[in-house]
């Protein structure tokens, strides 16, 4: 049976867990980003959720750096032509 201590944690096997709504966070981006069944996200400990959480974060920076630098290089191209059309 569980019991909360304070609203915020579940102790459960004589430790107390983290909050439910965040390890469920967790599995929710690892399952829509990696396609990762629940059974094998649930099996990870909290630091390799973490590790993974992270590799997430680093691939969608270097996607948004990518998309502003082509976006970069296209607004440049289009101030160019219209330099060349104009001149």
């Amino acid at each position: 049976m569980r019991q909360y201590t304070n609203g915020n944690f579940c102790i459960a096997g004589g430790s107390i867990s983290r909050l439910q709504e965040e390890v469920y966070r967790e599995a929710a981006d690892l399952a829509y980003y990696f396609k990762w069944q629940r059974g094998d996200i649930f099996g990870m400990t909290m630091q390799e959720r973490r590790m993974w959480l992270s590799q997430i974060d680093r691939i969608n920076f270097e996607q948004k750096m990518a998309r502003n630098r082509e976006l970069a290089e296209h607004t440049e191209y289009i101030k160019d032509m219209r330099v060349k059309e104009t001149g």
